[in-house]
């Protein structure tokens, strides 16, 4: 049995961490994706509707904006390249994975909240079971999307060769950011109600069910959301448009990608600390 020893070394050496992180994500892998396994067998096991509710979301917030343009209740500024449907299903879709790569973090770790200071297992491997989560509901998602392509006869060029590097982009961005926050998620609920609260304002400067405004305020503020940019292109992929950001997109990947690495030393240092205050 392997011996672990607890000292009072204070000091962090961030490769090393690294290391240890990258290890024991290896080692603990087969856990993560039987814990994944057996959530997503319980969440549409009992369920009558099954996979649908991975698309529930994603249609009504749809079909909400679909019939307030339709309607004249609002004066949605869409792109007129393509019907609205096709842009508002794709905008949702995106905000879909968007939220869900936010939120697992958390809602993975807190979901073991019983189990934490009673088993000793890589913490990471909650953190793996949350992404292989994330990545079975995406491929049901996009799904969804391809069928309203083939409806509205939209033939992608070969710019969708780069829509899952803008995906994963996507996915990197707000999966750090939701990194970032899950030590004192745990601790303060507070902390969940917010990010929530958060999500929902932002999806308004996003160009989800409409696009950037061409004056005003909110058009300003679409232009500092670096969602616009990984939005307007992931949409642009799809529908055979030309990219606007392509410099931004690798800029973000690279920092996305940086700030993960600190993320999951913050976490890996935290919990220790984290699972005292809540055991």
């Amino acid at each position: 049995m392997k011996t672990t020893v607890y000292t009072s070394e204070k000091k962090t050496h961030f490769f090393q961490e690294l290391k240890a992180i990258y290890r024991d994500i290896r080692s603990s892998n087969f856990l993560a994706y039987q814990m994944a396994k057996r959530d997503l067998q319980s969440q549409y096991r009992q369920s009558f509707l099954g996979f649908f509710w991975a698309f529930a979301p994603i249609i009504t917030n749809s079909l909400v904006w679909i019939f307030l343009s339709s309607s004249g209740t609002v004066n949605v500024n869409a792109d007129s390249s393509i019907p609205y449907i096709v842009f508002v299903v794709i905008g949702t879709t995106l905000w879909s994975i968007f939220t869900e790569a936010l939120l697992i973090p958390l809602t993975s770790v807190n979901g073991a909240r019983s189990i934490l200071s009673k088993i000793n297992f890589p913490k990471e491997a909650l953190l793996i079971s949350g992404f292989y989560k994330m990545l079975f509901n995406l491929v049901l998602k996009l799904i969804l999307v391809a069928v309203i392509l083939v409806i509205f006869g939209i033939k992608p060029g070969s710019g969708i060769l780069l829509f899952p590097f803008i995906l994963l982009v996507i996915t990197i961005f707000s999966f750090c950011i939701g990194l970032l926050f899950t030590p004192i998620g745990l601790i303060y609920t507070d902390i969940s109600k917010l990010l929530n609260t958060a999500v929902s304002f932002i999806m308004y400067i996003t160009p989800v069910v409409y696009a950037v405004p061409r004056q005003g305020l909110f058009k300003k503020l679409f232009q500092v959301n670096p969602l616009t940019y990984m939005f307007n292109d992931a949409r642009n992929s799809l529908i055979d448009l030309p990219f606007n950001n392509t410099a931004f997109l690798i800029a973000a990947a690279v920092i996305s990608f940086f700030v993960m690495l600190v993320g999951l030393v913050v976490f890996r240092k935290s919990m220790p600390i984290v699972i005292e205050k809540i055991g």
